[in-house]
């Protein structure tokens, strides 16, 4: 089940990368997610918005476990901050336990652009395209991609497959764009008519099939 790339996002549509950012903030300043597998629910994906004078900053808060009967096969957790400042993103920080293994990145912004370090790559300058990979930015699908979990910078390939109807919790529904993305990663992503983000899925290493499924919050 171990997935240590299982978070990366997808990179950008808009343009203005790596300057400011047109994004899509939910009005009730929070996106919650279930994570099924298979028919069970294994765990939560929840980010928390918060704004004030033209600053932004998000919350992310992950859990996973997985098991068979009263074993616990797998879990993860992560816990992070993302914030932005008149449209541009000047901070990031993660921590994560990916099933026992220990993870962290930090992204900051100099003069010279993003500077990222993480337990999954030397510290580095981001290119200007590059977004962290928490996918509630539908700017994610344009440029690379920076692990949120490891700080490893990825080069994704991203087809857009068109509208559709899209599963939700509670048995809703919304339309939605779906994206593929492959190359570096293989998952699927949609975004609302609002250009929020609407669910993810990808296969777990079991070739389970795990996806997200929006909650009212």
């Amino acid at each position: 089940m171990r997935r240590r790339d299982w978070l990366l996002g997808v990179t950008g549509l808009l343009a203005g990368a790596g300057r400011t950012r047109a994004f899509t903030v939910p009005p009730n300043g929070r996106l919650a997610f279930e994570i099924w597998r298979k028919d069970s629910q294994i765990g939560t994906h929840v980010l928390n918005f918060a704004q004030k004078d033209g600053a932004l900053t998000i919350t992310i808060a992950v859990r996973i476990e997985v098991f068979f009967g009263p074993i616990r096969l797998f879990h993860y957790k992560m816990d992070g901050i993302e914030q932005w400042s008149n449209g541009q993103i000047f901070h990031v920080e993660t921590a994560t336990n990916d099933d026992g293994k220990a993870d962290q990145m930090r992204a900051d912004r100099s003069v010279a652009g993003l500077r990222v370090q993480g337990t999954g790559a030397a510290p580095y300058l981001a290119p200007p395209a590059a977004l962290p990979a928490t996918h509630w930015n539908i700017a994610e699908l344009r440029g690379p991609w920076i692990n949120p979990q490891n700080g490893k910078l990825s080069h994704p390939r991203i087809t857009a497959l068109g509208e559709e109807t899209v599963p939700l919790a509670n048995s809703v529904t919304a339309r939605g764009a779906h994206y593929r993305v492959s190359g570096d990663a293989d998952l699927d992503l949609w975004y609302g008519t609002d250009q929020s983000w609407l669910s993810l899925s990808f296969n777990g290493q079991d070739g389970s099939a795990i996806r997200y499924l929006r909650s009212a919050g």
